[in-house]
């Protein structure tokens, strides 16, 4: 376990050694930041965060790319990656250092997000019950494009490929899972309908906590982990 903190550690100070980490969570900012200010306080609706929890767990579909696309990609084109392998390091803890590392990387850039509570606080009243559930939903969700971007990473030793098929991935299952039920049969669309990732966020959004959803998020996680794992043990011994 200590190396897995030890590869985290690293890993999670690399993306602010470069302007790459700031733009990223700027731009993340600014975005959510127009969202709140125009849609948070509406005439006639109570004050609440779950129009930016929507577009929040839009964005996090193009920047969770962008977090991870340096993973093992970074690595395996200056070679790195060799070196890292000749240390007493397992596959499984690279791939959870970096992990862990890309994950607190996304919980840091939410954690400016904090400032839009206090300000329902200040001029609403925020049901916090909602809040704690789209929070959990973006770190859910993120958190699933952020293991599948690792996986990807592995495949490539170009960060653009690596951010355009892990970006592309997740739009053609948001699109054609609500495209494609239409042209099956009804029991078939029934089934394609439960991987629609949207359809389970928008449970978070709205302050409904899924134990379903949950699952749902957290299989995909340990799915694209272990297949990172595997990448990497065929890499090493084709």
């Amino acid at each position: 376990m200590s190396r897995t903190l030890t590869i985290a550690s690293r890993e999670l100070k690399s993306y602010f050694l470069s302007p790459g980490g700031y733009v990223i969570i700027a731009l993340f900012l600014v975005f959510i930041g127009i969202f709140f200010t125009t849609r948070s306080f509406e005439t006639g609706r109570p004050s609440s965060l779950r129009a930016v929890f929507d577009i929040g767990m839009w964005l996090l579909l193009f920047i969770c790319p962008a977090i991870t696309m340096r993973s093992i990609s970074e690595e395996q084109r200056m070679g790195t990656y060799e070196v890292l392998m000749t240390c007493p390091v397992r596959e499984s803890e690279v791939i959870l250092g970096k992990f862990l590392a890309s994950l607190g990387f996304l919980i840091l850039m939410l954690l400016p997000t904090i400032t839009h509570v206090i300000a329902l606080e200040r001029y609403g009243q925020p049901d916090y019950g909602e809040l704690f559930s789209g929070y959990l939903g973006m770190i859910l969700a993120g958190s699933a494009y952020l293991a599948s971007g690792i996986l990807i990473s592995t495949l490539t030793t170009s960060q653009v490929v690596a951010f355009l098929i892990t970006m592309f991935f997740w739009l053609t299952i948001n699109i054609g899972t609500k495209i494609l039920p239409q042209y099956i049969p009804e029991f078939w669309g029934d089934i394609v309908r439960l991987i629609d990732p949207e359809q389970r966020l928008s449970l978070f959004a709205i302050g409904l906590i899924d134990t379903a959803a949950i699952v749902y998020f957290l299989a995909l996680i340990a799915f694209f982990l272990i297949a990172s794992v595997v990448s990497l043990n065929w890499r090493r011994c084709p």
